[in-house]
């Protein structure tokens, strides 16, 4: 979706929520509650609440990792439905469990702090995620660890920045307790993802 001015966001959330509804499930949303908002949006509101707000500087990478959020969460979901390999099966679940769980602790935050995130996620992520579960078999598992070793390692690399730049003590605390785990999910992906190699 392109990139909506501030003024027009809240004019068009309704339309924008409607318009989406189609491809969205309940995967897709970061909490209970469905704004409609995209990533972009959500950056758009925070640069404008927190123009002279030390928060400022983080709120960019707070939306992108919870956009992030929100595919990991419906790529696991749906991963797990497809495969039918036990352990990646097991490895879904798992990385399933964690991943709404931060979700959901990101959710608070920010809540918490005022920094707007995206509750849905654009057309053009769904259609990345529809791509591997598109696929079938050994394919599928391969397509599908190999979308979570490089969403992983981004992740990774994501957190690490903004805990060390997040001036927020709130920010830097959940940050960085967040990292270890997303390093266990990245072990755990490149495990199978060499089994898949033999």
């Amino acid at each position: 979706m392109r990139k909506i001015l501030l003024p027009l966001a809240f004019a068009c959330l309704a339309a924008v929520a409607c318009n989406n509804q189609a491809s969205r499930n309940a995967q897709d949303t970061l909490s209970g509650e469905d704004t409609g908002m995209t990533k972009d949006m959500a950056q758009d509101v925070n640069k404008e609440t927190f123009e002279n707000d030390s928060v400022r500087g983080a709120t960019n990478n707070i939306s992108k990792a919870a956009e992030d959020g929100l595919y990991e969460v419906k790529l696991l979901s749906d991963g797990q439905a497809k495969t039918t390999n036990a352990a990646i099966k097991k490895m879904a679940a798992h990385m399933l469990k964690a991943h709404e769980k931060l979700n959901k602790e990101l959710a608070e935050l920010t809540a918490k702090k005022g920094i707007t995130i995206p509750t849905v996620l654009e057309d053009s992520k769904i259609r990345d995620i529809q791509q591997i579960t598109d696929k079938t078999g050994t394919d599928f598992d391969k397509a599908f660890v190999d979308e979570l070793v490089d969403k992983h390692e981004k992740a990774i690399n994501l957190f690490e920045n903004t805990a060390n730049d997040a001036t927020d003590p709130d920010i830097k605390q959940l940050f960085t307790k967040a990292i270890p785990e997303l390093k266990e999910h990245l072990t755990m992906a490149k495990k199978e993802q060499e089994k898949l190699k033999k």
